[in-house]
């Protein structure tokens, strides 16, 4: 059932015309910009010099993608801004909310719990079936990563209930 899911066709919503598109878009990483400026300027000791210069490019880029927007668009624009629903159009969303998770699941559940758990759903959810290249992938990287953080950073990795 959730693999029919997964190739069901997408159905076609018009929202509104190309310019728009670029318009609201840019708005919207306006907004989270200026959001994250806000939380920036709070950063101890420097650490906020790449958070402000990463967020002014993000507007000034905002702003360039909205004036071209206005430059480059015609009245006789016959080209429509389509929202396809199915699950590739959710797929970046449920990524992002699923690795906010697995950061949460670090501190609560432990690294390597987390971590396994993180790596089997994401290469799931991507479309990679291939359990034996991710086990084998899992069994070289977590080691190494251990390691490296471990005896040659000197850190330790985040501990939760299960390790």
């Amino acid at each position: 059932m959730l693999s029919n899911f997964f190739k069901m066709p997408g159905k076609s919503i018009y929202l509104f015309g190309g310019s728009w598109a670029l318009r609201l878009t840019s708005i919207f990483c306006i907004i989270i910009s200026f959001y994250f400026l806000f939380l920036a300027k709070d950063f101890p000791a420097g650490g906020n010099i790449f958070p402000i210069f990463a967020t002014v490019t993000t507007i000034i880029l905002a702003l360039i993608l909205m004036a071209s927007s206005f430059i480059k668009s015609n009245i006789n624009d016959r080209k429509k801004f389509h929202l396809n629903i199915n699950y590739n159009t959710f797929k970046p969303l449920f990524l992002i909310i699923l690795s906010i998770i697995y950061i949460i699941g670090i501190t609560e559940i432990g690294y390597f719990v987390s971590s396994i758990a993180f790596l089997y759903i994401t290469t799931y959810a991507v479309g990679i079936r291939n359990f034996k290249a991710i086990t084998i992938t899992g069994i070289i990287l977590f080691p190494t990563m251990y390691g490296f953080f471990v005896f040659l950073l000197h850190a330790q990795l985040p501990r939760g209930i299960l390790f």
